[in-house]
């Protein structure tokens, strides 16, 4: 993941947004009025993405 660092950014913000996208949807089917909703896939947009990252910086210093 050194070298290509950038587009490992761009595939994690990109299974964020389909994350985001699916939350929301969900969550606007179940009933949840469409501002909620859109909080909600939100909210799934940066859990999603900032463990990914986490999860990427831990698994690159772990490399000997």
């Amino acid at each position: 993941m050194n070298t290509n660092r950038g587009l490992w950014v761009a595939v994690f913000v990109i299974a964020g947004v389909i994350v985001a996208t699916i939350g929301g949807i969900l969550a606007w089917i179940g009933g949840i009025p469409v501002a909620l909703a859109i909080l909600a896939g939100a909210g799934g947009f940066v859990a999603f993405v900032g463990l990914s990252l986490t999860v990427a910086g831990f698994l690159m210093r772990s490399q000997p």
